[in-house]
């Protein structure tokens, strides 16, 4: 709660600046004593992050020129002037539903009234001042996203990168205990384990992605020295042992008896290698692979090459040892290099020495 309550306190604190910058400019250049629609242009388009924030300038600014663009002709050349006016309005409003400038579309029937209204009572100079206006608001509103502290939205993506992580060692440990109890994986993890699975492989998605995107144009030091490219390598890694996880559990409730090899010879060893999983899960952080890995990969092949009696159970087992030897590869690979810093060098002509001064 705190911090949406940060977050959105920044963003209010931005289009509060914002609109009172526009506000004092357009009265002291314009002279403009009320100039409501800069300001209303500048509360509009300010957003959480700078990328929304231009999206936002660049949906409201077509509307708005659209809406010109329509209405001026149907003002100057359409006659009676009811009939240019239903013009007008049909036209901006299909416009508006038309979807590709979002919530901003209502702008343009909003714009082409005015504009009509304008042109029809011969108030040219009022109509570029309240264009001006909305230019001014749409700058300063621009100018405040990207210089007054712009949001990094770091700790929200590793704090749910975090859960991914811990709730995904959960589930695999707990599927280690329903092997060794010869249980279902809904009777020891609840029925609605993989719906809990799907939603924090989504938060963690959803937050990666806003990461991301509060560090594009942004000019604080913070958002340069961030390296994203191994927070969503570890999103693709979880996310494929997610997946490997839940494909395991949910041939584990068709097949309860999958790992219940006779004399523990399977179900002892695959629990096991569950418990390591988790732990190696756990410790994906987007550095090293796990020290345990390796060993790991090799008791699964020692374990798959003996063979599972009998034939009935030995189809499934099978199958479990693939899902789990493909989770296994996902966390053994490596985490990309950070791009290397070149330094310029001089060069000097191979039968030219260098001149010394």
């Amino acid at each position: 709660m705190r911090r949406v309550v940060r977050t959105d306190g920044a963003e209010a604190a931005r289009a509060t600046v914002a609109a009172g910058l526009t506000w004092q400019t357009c009265t002291a250049l314009l002279h403009t004593p009320d100039p409501y629609a800069g300001a209303v242009a500048a509360l509009l388009i300010v957003e959480t992050t700078v990328v929304r924030t231009g999206s936002a300038a660049l949906r409201y600014g077509a509307g708005c020129l659209l809406g010109v663009v329509i209405a001026v002709p149907g003002a100057l050349y359409a006659r009676p002037g009811m009939a240019g006016l239903a013009l007008v309005v049909f036209a901006s409003v299909l416009l508006a539903r038309r979807g590709f400038l979002g919530h901003h579309g209502i702008h343009v029937p909003t714009t082409a009234l005015i504009t009509f209204a304008l042109v029809r009572g011969h108030h040219s100079g009022e109509l570029l001042s309240h264009l001006t206006e909305i230019v001014l608001g749409i700058a300063f509103g621009l100018a405040c996203s990207a210089l007054l502290l712009p949001a990094v939205r770091v700790r929200s993506a590793e704090r749910a990168l975090e859960e991914l992580r811990a709730l995904v060692a959960r589930y695999l440990d707990g599927l280690a205990d329903t092997v060794v109890a010869r249980q279902r994986p809904r009777d020891v993890l609840g029925p609605a384990w993989e719906r809990d699975l799907d939603t924090a492989l989504e938060r963690a998605r959803t937050a990666v992605d806003e990461a991301h995107e509060s560090m594009r144009w942004n000019v604080r030091p913070v958002a340069r020295r961030r390296r994203w490219h191994l927070d969503h390598r570890v999103l693709r890694t979880l996310s494929d042992v997610a997946r490997e996880l839940a494909a395991q559990g949910r041939l584990l409730d068709a097949h309860p008896g999958a790992a219940a090899a006779p004399e523990a010879r399977f179900a002892q060893p695959y629990a096991r290698l569950l418990r390591t999983t988790a732990l190696c899960a756990y410790s994906c952080r987007g550095g090293r692979p796990h020290p345990a890995l390796p060993a790991t990969r090799q008791a699964l092949h020692r374990l798959g090459s003996t063979g599972c009696d009998p034939p009935a159970t030995g189809a499934e087992a099978g199958r479990l040892l693939r899902h789990l030897e493909s989770a296994l590869s996902c966390l053994s690979a490596p985490a990309p290099a950070p791009p290397a810093r070149t330094t310029r060098h001089q060069t000097h002509h191979p039968l030219r020495p260098p001149t010394r001064r």
